[in-house]
């Protein structure tokens, strides 16, 4: 479905033809190993997001990709137009961004970089497809499927496993704790932009894992079918409730057994990989929100629980390669488990 075309890229400064599936305007001080990287995965990406939605981009997709944080903010005022004080503030909050009345996508390349491999772009990607798959009842789509959907293609990029985990533990502790925030109140987009801090992290991770089971529910091509009813004006219940023959209240009132399912309450879930490099990492779910973590000092001396019961840490840097045993504790309650470290870790964590 995928259409290769020929597409300007900024390489040192001089436009240079190349043939890839996007128009992918490239900062001039990204090296060239970078470079073939982003090119392969944006293409690998649009394959996978058009193959999700059923259908075709209109035209190959504009992405600008910035080498640093302050050409990013630039970025933003002389591709997408916003005021430099408008532009800072997205840099400063934001890794990638997408401008849906102009169809273009910024990527801050130092900051999605070294998390290999970089799943920014089919997030943003699938915010574009998006646009095209609701039309013309894009009003219908509530913003906890459009970013649900969004952080869950990311989970989808062969060789981030990790993703997925924090997504489904990480929701699993805010039903655990009571925390889950009100679907109702993740409707509108400007609802959603309003919840910032821990909430906007959060956010995230619970309507990932809430499009997760609704996907789950509907089976074979659910996001095609979903937006194939949206399209001809059924609100997300009534498409709901006309692909699986269930009600949608049924859905909402389960929701939080279907997260807690398969999460020990408290838990740890160790991950033979760090987000930023070979190393190992592992999350806790389910405790106290905001307590204290303490644990074996050679792995962490402590760790801030979040408002919604989770930490997520990664092993210090230096230690060897080898299997390690992880002890924490908060209150009465201690959770233990092993994980093998196979790398040395890279990054800031």
């Amino acid at each position: 479905m995928t259409a290769l075309i020929l597409a300007a890229l900024l390489v040192a400064g001089t436009p240079q033809l190349t043939q890839v599936a996007a128009r992918l305007h490239i900062d001039s001080a990204i090296g060239a190993a970078d470079r073939a990287l982003i090119e392969s995965q944006v293409a690998a990406d649009i394959e996978a997001v058009e193959r999700e939605f059923g259908m075709s981009f209109s035209k190959p997709p504009e992405i600008h990709v910035f080498a640093t944080t302050d050409s990013y903010a630039r970025g933003m005022t002389t591709v997408l137009g916003y005021p430099v004080s408008t532009g800072k503030w997205i840099a400063e909050n934001s890794v990638a961004f997408f401008e849906p009345p102009l169809g273009v996508i910024a990527v801050n390349w130092d900051a999605v970089g070294d998390r290999r491999p970089v799943a920014a772009f089919r997030h943003e990607l699938t915010h574009l497809i998006t646009l095209k798959a609701c039309e013309p009842r894009c009003d219908l789509v509530p913003a906890w499927l459009n970013e649900g959907q969004g952080r869950l293609a990311e989970a989808y990029v062969p060789g981030v496993e990790w993703r997925k985990l924090r997504v489904r533990y990480e929701a699993a502790s805010m039903a655990t704790t009571g925390t889950l925030i009100p679907l109702s109140t993740l409707v509108t987009q400007s609802s959603w932009n309003s919840l910032t801090g821990w909430a906007g992290y959060y956010k995230y991770q619970q309507a990932a894992r809430v499009t997760e089971l609704l996907r789950e529910d509907v089976g074979d091509a659910p996001i095609a079918r979903i937006y194939a009813r949206i399209r001809r004006g059924e609100s997300i219940s009534t498409a709901y409730a006309s692909l699986t023959g269930r009600s949608f209240r049924s859905f909402m009132d389960g929701l939080p057994e279907r997260m807690r399912s398969g999460a020990s309450e408290p838990g740890i879930v160790t991950l033979p990989v760090a987000p930023d490099g070979p190393g190992a990492s592992y999350l806790l779910h389910g405790l106290t929100p905001s307590a204290t973590v303490t644990g074996e000092v050679h792995l962490i001396d402590r760790a801030e629980v979040s408002p919604y019961g989770a930490a997520f840490v990664t092993l210090v840097r230096g230690l060897p390669r080898g299997t390690y045993r992880i002890t924490a504790t908060e209150g009465a309650t201690t959770v233990s488990a092993t994980v093998v470290k196979t790398g040395t870790g890279r990054g800031p964590y």
